[in-house]
């Protein structure tokens, strides 16, 4: 079966039932490593310097005054949902009693999930279907079906 699992995660209903079906695959086989991925949203919105910084959720310190961060700057909402997304995921592992490693990953998400997975020499990569329209489809693409397309590993698209 599958020894690397990497799951393509957005939060959408897709993604959550992918995941659901990654955590099956490890509970039937334990010895399976699995790393839930997801875009690292700073890097596709233009502010590639957050890309290498640790995700803080404390204020900056200056000397002795405590700064608190512009809570609307984009680096502080890509804080927020590095956050949000890195509790969401471990809150479902430790829900399912499963050890996973949990990546941020930069730029378009077939692209990297495929270059994820060639590095990290995945047997698999599970994404959701998007659901997007077929109009939707014809412009943009589905990233599972960019992903199948350019996939070193095997893809399980799970609807």
């Amino acid at each position: 079966m599958f020894n690397k699992i990497i799951v393509g995660y957005d939060g959408s209903e897709g993604s959550r039932v992918a995941f659901a079906r990654a955590i099956d695959m490890v509970q039937y086989k334990p010895d399976t490593k699995l790393l839930v991925a997801y875009v690292n949203e700073d890097v596709l919105s233009g502010d590639a310097a957050y890309s290498s910084e640790p995700v803080v959720a404390n204020p900056m310190t200056t000397g002795m005054t405590s700064v608190d961060p512009d809570l609307n700057s984009p680096r502080q909402l890509a804080r927020e949902y590095a956050n949000q997304m890195t509790d969401l995921i471990q809150g479902q592992l430790d829900k399912s009693h499963i050890e996973g490693q949990i990546v941020a990953i930069d730029g378009q998400p077939a692209q990297s999930l495929a270059d994820l997975a060639e590095e990290e020499q995945a047997d698999a990569i599970f994404v959701g279907n998007s659901g997007k329209s077929g109009f939707q489809k014809f412009f943009v693409g589905s990233v599972s079906e960019k992903l199948v397309k350019h996939s070193p590993c095997t893809v399980m698209v799970v609807k």
